[in-house]
């Protein structure tokens, strides 16, 4: 009931949007399914569904649904969100012909990402994980007829494809263990002892590979700032909602199977080593969506890696307060690349001069950089603060805020410098209604989240699935005066080391250095020599397979040649059968005398 309740509406838009011929009002049953799912949000309650989808020897496979708090909190992302993303389309998405096939694969996207967000067990999981894999590949690929979008969209689809088959395969292992795919039996299992134990382990692993790929970690995270070659209502959805974070949250509902296993370290340094490359890489790039998609890498990569430190409480913070400024920052982006007709942050103009887009975009910059009273202070702040004991963690996430600020601030003040160019000025004015009042909406979101901060453990732990809980009431979150006067500081520091190198135009000519920073070039070679080494592997299977292949078919051919021959000899005449029996005798005797048999 209560997926039918959620779905219902975003589906029904679906099949209106397919059915309706191409035109304007496709965008309207769009928007309508959406806020539609939204207003029935509140009369959700929570609780736990099952129904029997297929029985294979004796065995059943259940859907299971569950509406617990943390459900409930990405639910809310993703409806809040869509409408403003659809709002934002109806100005982005002009061309006639562009807008059914927009819609239709926006609304199976959301649908996708609600399915995903109240899995109960790993199969819905699994099923809804791989069709935000299809409706992503087709959303950043959009426009095809482009060289760029689809060679973005098939990097992502082939890399998320990898933690694709480790999903199913860890799904098949635990499967074979427990005997159940409910996220709540396979935590609240006994540890399994002996050979199933390092099973349990390859099972575990295989689920950190999955979740490294989804949310674009290492060494798979540079799929996610090509995946800018989509629409930028897209890039929002995407990089706000459930696609990107999908690995997040699936490393929140599966922490006992990682503590179980001592695996928490490989997601602990893992995402460590995101977090530095994905910082280091946003401030060397100068494409305006991929600084921020840089940003989000840099994000998940301290969810996870506060989650699995043991900051659980900070991480979820963290993965609801990140939605909304980065929604936020990337309508301000399309806009800023529209008005000054180009992808180049450092030859971007005018952001000033409309005052609405300026300001709105300014609530998303001050909330990334972390600033008070925004939600980016609290989430950066309370991850500080969970880590204040261990003095290494402790400065290298401070660190973090550091560059961050500076990046941020190097990105809003570039594209909001004075211009002589009239046409940028009167194109700031003459953006389209939508796309301006979508990011005006969006702006006091950061702030209303905030608010959040104060009530998130007790709206946690309140219902929570009790596989859950003790890690969830265990989880500290809060803020320290020290913590949040260091953080605040260390902003404005960065703030004024960006307009301090912007004056001065600054630019980075060591050329190691370079490359040190701008990791994307190295991995990006990395994964072409791969590939092609794959390539070539393959090319070496397809010709041994061609080889033996005609071997075979040589040996068969003669086997059948031979057949045809002794079918001759089955005429039926019995001259010809006394001849070859008589033959036969001959031989048999010759035979025996030639080996010595006795008697002959």
């Amino acid at each position: 009931m209560i997926a039918l309740i959620l779905l219902l509406p975003v589906f029904i838009a679906y099949i209106l949007t397919a059915v309706l011929p191409n035109g304007p009002r496709i965008k309207y049953f769009a928007i309508i399914g959406t806020l539609a799912s939204l207003v029935l949000l509140p009369f959700i309650g929570y609780g736990n569904y099952s129904a029997r989808w297929f029985a294979v020897g004796g065995y059943g496979f259940d859907l299971s649904v569950s509406v617990a708090p943390l459900n409930y909190m990405l639910l809310a992302i993703i409806l809040i969100i869509a409408p403003f993303v659809f709002l934002y389309s109806f100005g982005y998405i002009s061309a006639r012909n562009e807008q059914k096939r927009f819609y239709l694969e926006m609304l199976g996207f959301e649908l996708s990402m609600l399915a995903f967000a109240m899995s109960g067990g790993l199969l819905l999981l699994f099923i809804s994980w791989e069709f935000l894999s299809f409706t992503s590949y087709l959303l950043i690929g959009f426009w095809y007829g482009r060289a760029a979008p689809p060679r973005a969209a098939r990097k992502a689809f082939t890399i998320v494809l990898i933690g694709d088959l480790a999903l199913l395969g860890a799904i098949v292992i635990l499967w074979n263990i427990f005997g159940s795919l409910s996220f709540s039996t396979i935590a609240l299992a006994a540890t399994p002892i002996g050979q199933a134990y390092s099973y349990f382990v390859s099972a575990a692993v295989l689920l950190i590979i999955a979740i490294f790929t989804k949310s674009a970690q290492f060494p798979f995270h540079e799929w996610l700032p090509d995946a800018m070659e989509g629409p930028t209502p897209v890039s929002a959805f995407l990089h706000s909602s459930t696609m990107v974070k999908a690995g997040v949250f699936a490393s929140i509902l599966l922490l006992p199977v990682f503590i179980a296993t001592h695996t928490t370290s490989i997601l602990f340094y893992g995402s460590a080593i995101t977090v530095a490359l994905s910082t280091l890489n946003a401030m060397k790039e100068t494409h305006i969506k991929k600084v921020i998609a840089y940003s989000t890498i840099q994000e998940l990569g301290l969810m996870i890696f506060a989650i699995s430190g043991g900051a659980v409480l900070a991480g979820i913070y963290f993965f609801l307060a990140q939605s909304f400024y980065k929604a936020l920052l990337f309508f301000s982006s399309g806009l800023i690349m529209n008005a000054s007709e180009t992808e180049d942050i450092t030859k971007a103009y005018g952001l000033s001069y409309n005052k609405l887009i300026y300001f709105s975009t300014a609530f998303g910059v001050l909330s990334l950089a972390g600033f008070l009273p925004f939600d980016g202070f609290f989430s950066s702040a309370s991850i500080s603060s969970s880590f204040s004991s261990n003095l290494v963690v402790y400065v290298a996430v401070t660190a973090t805020s550091l560059l961050t600020s500076f990046y941020i601030f190097r990105w809003f003040l570039l594209g909001s410098r004075p211009t002589k160019n009239e046409r940028i000025k009167v194109s700031y004015a003459h953006q389209p209604r939508s796309m301006v009042y979508s990011v005006v909406a969006m702006a006091p979101l950061p702030l209303a989240a905030s608010i959040v901060f104060f009530y998130l453990k007790g709206f946690l732990v309140s219902s929570t699935p009790y596989y859950l809980y003790g890690y969830l009431s265990s989880s500290a979150i809060h803020i320290l005066p020290a913590d949040a006067i260091l953080e605040t500081a260390v902003i404005l520091a960065g703030a004024a080391i960006s307009f301090e190198a912007i004056r001065r135009n600054t630019v980075l000519r060591n050329r190691p250095l370079y490359y040190l920073v701008y990791s994307r070039i190295v991995f990006d070679a990395a994964y072409t020599h791969f590939a092609r080494f794959v390539y070539e592997i393959s090319e070496g299977v397809a010709l041994f397979d061609l080889y033996v292949s005609d071997a075979f078919d040589s040996v068969g051919k003669a086997v059948l040649r031979s057949g045809y021959a002794l079918r001759r000899l089955s005429s039926g005449s019995i001259n010809l059968y006394v001849l070859a029996l008589s033959i036969g005798i001959l031989l048999i005797i010759a035979y025996a005398y030639l080996t010595g048999i006795p008697g002959v």
